[in-house]
């Protein structure tokens, strides 16, 4: 049999490395089955992955649990990081702690044989007293199926993908209210613009991209000022550059020359991924997150974005459609 298909009568051959191993494996092996797995989002990319790297605490250390043929090629792998204190060792992925998005990657991350030795090789790491939880796992992945299988309830996973937005995004499409609510807050920034200049930015090169991640630190400043936010984004600013303007863009609103909204993306191909989006708390009662969403979605779909994934980096205020996870409000 061909070393480029597992023999699913075989089982294949499950290893982990970590620390500087990881980091060899993610230097000369990661970037070959980024590219040969289609499915796999930038949250899954080396130089995403590179970079949360350095968001690690001290007490974590990187960790790649792959899957090879039995000539040694790999062809799925997973991106984890343990935490090891004096007391328990965790594994947990090896992203940034608030996107959702969990994947194994690879030309066979969805072959199901090779799901289940993943699985099975969580669940000795779990009897043997380790704390191992993967949110962003989804269920309906050849691997989120094998966990639920195997692991039963000790690992949980989550459920099926929301539905990305469309783009363009149909309005009219949005129930009746939501109709209503979106005229309603269109309306408050046409009377705004009368007396104000509305400024509307998406990053496009290194320094726009710099300029962006300095936004959005400010607004994290703001609403901690206001305790109405999220931590200090100072980490995106140390970690995200190195990723780089084709993949990374942060959209933001001002009105005048204040800041009220930003949100920070990644992209792959004609797909966009919401990472992080936050929001001037003084000016909750114009919902600027909402409308510096409409600018985004007109914005990705003239320049033939196919998809936004809102994940968890849309802040929520209200829902849309039925059928899309996309939120418009602040």
């Amino acid at each position: 049999m061909s070393d480029d298909l597992p023999d699913p009568a075989i089982p294949c051959r499950i290893y982990s490395r970590l620390g500087a191993d990881a980091l060899d494996v993610l230097t000369r092996h990661w970037p070959a089955l980024y590219a040969q797995d289609l499915q796999a989002t930038p949250f899954q990319s080396p130089k995403w992955l590179a970079s949360t790297i350095r968001l690690l605490p001290s007490t974590a250390t990187p960790l790649i649990l792959a899957a090879t043929t039995a000539g040694g090629r790999i062809v799925a792998a997973l991106a984890l990081a343990r935490h090891r204190d004096r007391s328990s060792i965790r594994f947990r992925r090896l992203s940034a702690p608030d996107t959702g998005h969990l994947h194994l990657v690879g030309p066979h991350a969805e072959d199901g044989a090779i799901a289940r030795a993943l699985a099975l090789h969580l669940l000795l790491w779990q009897e043997a007293g380790a704390d191992v939880a993967l949110p962003g796992l989804r269920a309906d992945t050849a691997l989120g199926s094998a966990v639920r299988a195997i692991c039963h309830d000790s690992l949980t996973t989550d459920g099926p993908a929301s539905s990305v937005v469309s783009l363009p995004f149909d309005f009219g499409a949005l129930a009746p209210s939501r109709q209503r609510e979106h005229a309603r807050r269109c309306r408050h920034w046409t009377h705004l613009a009368a007396g104000h200049t509305i400024t509307y930015r998406r990053s496009h090169h290194q320094q726009g991209l710099l300029s962006g991640l300095d936004v959005l630190a400010s607004l994290h400043a703001s609403a901690q000022h206001h305790h109405a936010g999220p931590a200090c984004a100072s980490e995106w600013r140390d970690a995200v550059p190195a990723i780089g303007a084709k993949v990374a863009f942060v959209a933001d609103l001002h009105v005048d020359d204040t800041p009220v909204a930003a949100q920070l993306c990644l992209t792959r191909g004609r797909r966009c991924y919401s990472v992080q989006q936050v929001a001037h708390p003084a000016y909750r009662h114009l919902a600027p997150a909402h409308a510096l969403l409409r600018h985004l979605l007109d914005d990705l779909a003239q320049e033939g974005f196919h998809t936004l994934d809102p994940g968890h980096g849309t802040s929520p205020g209200a829902s849309a459609a039925p059928k899309t996870s996309i939120r418009l409000a602040a």
